[in-house]
């Protein structure tokens, strides 16, 4: 799956190849072999939610690294997220867009009309979950529903700050490309 990286305003194209341990990316067309393994998950915050990321080994040109990554922020409206990566004693923030998040921002549409939004599914999956519940306030970019889909787990956001006012599917349901899933009223926080 390609992938555009940014670190400090210079962008790389990044394929990433098959989704195994061992594999074949390509940075700007040229080809590497690399092992990336997970070594251990971040530590759960205060309320016990554990955030993305981790610490991770990577075998690249016969060397070892171990690389810490998190999360920094949300997917933007522009399908984009920002990690902190400490890579050989250096701290870098990447930004990393990839069509897959192009797709699930694209996929949230707003019926104007009535002053809600509308969480779609971006492909055809399987909910894994749906963390809030009809009445719940819910912040823009806080996850709604999760989605698994070419087995990759996918956190569909709210598109604005509201209410839950409807939820349409439950855990182990399968869905298709532009289903509704979840239902936001449009009152502001």
């Amino acid at each position: 799956m390609p992938y555009s990286s940014s670190i400090n305003e210079q962008v790389y194209r990044i394929d990433i190849g098959e989704q195994s341990q061992q594999r074949e990316i390509t940075i700007d067309g040229t080809t590497y072999k690399i092992d990336w393994r997970f070594i251990a998950p971040l530590a759960a915050d205060a309320k016990g939610q554990v955030p993305a990321g981790g610490r991770y080994s990577l075998l690249l040109a016969g060397k070892s690294y171990e690389i810490f990554a998190r999360l920094l922020t949300k997917p933007g409206e522009d399908g984009s997220q920002a990690y902190e990566i400490h890579f050989a004693g250096q701290r870098f923030e990447v930004t990393v867009e990839d069509e897959r998040e192009k797709a699930l921002a694209g996929s949230v549409k707003s019926a104007h009309d009535a002053g809600e939004a509308r969480v779609r599914a971006p492909m055809p999956g399987l909910v894994i979950g749906v963390p809030v519940e009809v009445g719940a306030s819910v912040a823009r970019g806080q996850t709604v529903v999760v989605l698994e889909a070419m087995k990759m787990e996918n956190d569909l956001a709210a598109p604005k700050a509201g209410t839950i006012k409807e939820i349409k599917v439950s855990r182990g349901q399968t869905v298709n490309q532009g289903d509704v899933l979840v239902i936001i009223s449009g009152e502001q926080l």
